[in-house]
């Protein structure tokens, strides 16, 4: 019989086709038609327990079984019949057909390549896209692979895949469901996962909240907090996998204000837990000033003390008081001024000699700036202390010696 397409799946002993010898083998047509699908009881092979931990065949599960040669011939006829085989990772099937001796086409599919470069993940280091699993292929389109690494799942599973590539569909995000109820969309997802409960995100729509109105596994409409819910239309959906979704729904009275009381619980406790934080830093900085206090006044005064001791030993001499030589807002103190023996003079002094005593701002109005190393010969009395006079004849130019 004539096959437009057939999937092969292989489960094993191991990875290695020298070595390792075949526990299962399933094969489909292009309508999903089961072809073959044995277990085998390894000839030379008794455990296999890393394998056995990923595919969960058992010795025990092939004890009564055939070995692999004896399907060598009926899987033979399939893919000499078969006008293209499509694989999930091609190289390892093809290593334990010839290994065996099985006739095959040589039109290979192999679909992870091909979704590998789908996918897009780059290896910089290899120098091609990344190889992902065909578990990652299934999510990717979302499909639920119940039974992983059982070879007629794995079959099944892949020529959906298949199906999805070669028709260039995207990415699978569930948006179907939008405009739905959430009755709706439960009753059709739980088909799509063999019944089995979903894992379910429900917030309502626009809600900035990092909770909602439900977080968690649903198994039938009576999971829910709300029942309210189940009649809620879905506006957003974000898909995680096929038993995982988030979606955003209309909202309602009883679950905006559940969730409103929720965050000002949160707000209270969190705002207690903060007063309580405060008083303690509160009561740390003032303990922390007391001995600050305590330790430095020791210290000034020993060191008043050492430095009377310096001075009765004769190792100091008595420090002469510094005289300020600016004050805060940045003009010349009286006491300084006094100490320099310059002139101070008062604004009306000033008046009559303003074309040959100058001051910096005068300098900067005229464009003729203080030379370097030019002494202040007057300081002028200004609001905020004193200002220094240079002596200049403005229209000569030139210091007047």
């Amino acid at each position: 019989m004539k096959y437009r397409k057939v999937v092969l799946d292989f489960e094993t002993t191991g990875l290695r086709a020298k070595y390792d010898e075949i526990l299962q083998v399933s094969a489909i047509d292009q309508d999903g038609n089961v072809l073959i699908d044995e277990y085998c009881k390894p000839k030379n092979i008794t455990s296999w327990e890393e394998a056995e931990a990923i595919h969960k065949i058992s010795p025990a599960m092939v004890l009564d079984k055939k070995p692999f040669e004896d399907y060598v011939e009926i899987l033979s006829d399939i893919l000499t019949n078969a006008a293209e085989i499509i694989i999930y990772n091609a190289d390892f099937e093809v290593g334990f057909l010839n290994k065996y001796g099985v006739k095959f086409n040589n039109n290979i599919y192999d679909l992870m390549l091909e979704f590998a470069e789908i996918y897009g993940q780059w290896n910089e280091f290899y120098g091609n896209y990344t190889w992902k699993s065909l578990n990652d292929c299934c999510l990717y389109y979302g499909y639920y692979l119940d039974n992983a690494h059982d070879s007629l799942a794995d079959c099944k599973a892949t020529l959906y895949c298949y199906n999805k590539v070669i028709n260039k569909e995207d990415r699978y995000d569930g948006k179907e469901y939008v405009g739905k109820t959430v009755k709706e969309f439960l009753n059709e997802a739980w088909v799509r996962v063999n019944n089995n409960s979903i894992k379910l995100r429900v917030y309502p729509i626009g809600a900035k909240r990092i909770k909602g109105y439900f977080y968690g596994e649903i198994k039938n409409y009576y999971d829910f907090k709300y029942q309210e819910l189940l009649e809620c239309k879905i506006h957003d959906i974000s898909y995680n996998s096929p038993k995982s979704f988030s979606i955003y729904v209309d909202s309602f009275l009883q679950g905006d204000y559940d969730l409103l009381k929720e965050e000002v619980e949160n707000l209270k406790k969190k705002n207690s837990e903060l007063k309580e934080e405060n008083k303690e830093l509160r009561n740390a900085r003032y303990e922390n000033y007391r001995l600050y206090r305590e330790e430095n006044e020791k210290v000034v005064k020993l060191e008043k003390k050492i430095k009377k001791m310096k001075e009765k030993l004769g190792l100091v001499l008595r420090e002469k008081k510094k005289v300020p030589v600016l004050n805060s807002y940045g003009f010349y103190t009286a006491e300084y001024c006094r100490t320099t023996k310059k002139p101070m003079i008062q604004q009306s002094e000033y008046r009559a000699f303003k074309d040959v005593l100058l001051s910096k701002t005068r300098y900067k109005e005229i464009k003729q700036p203080v030379y370097e190393g030019e002494e202040i010969y007057a300081f002028l009395r200004v609001r905020n202390g004193y200002c220094a006079l240079y002596y200049r004849n403005v229209k000569v130019g030139k210091k007047d010696d």
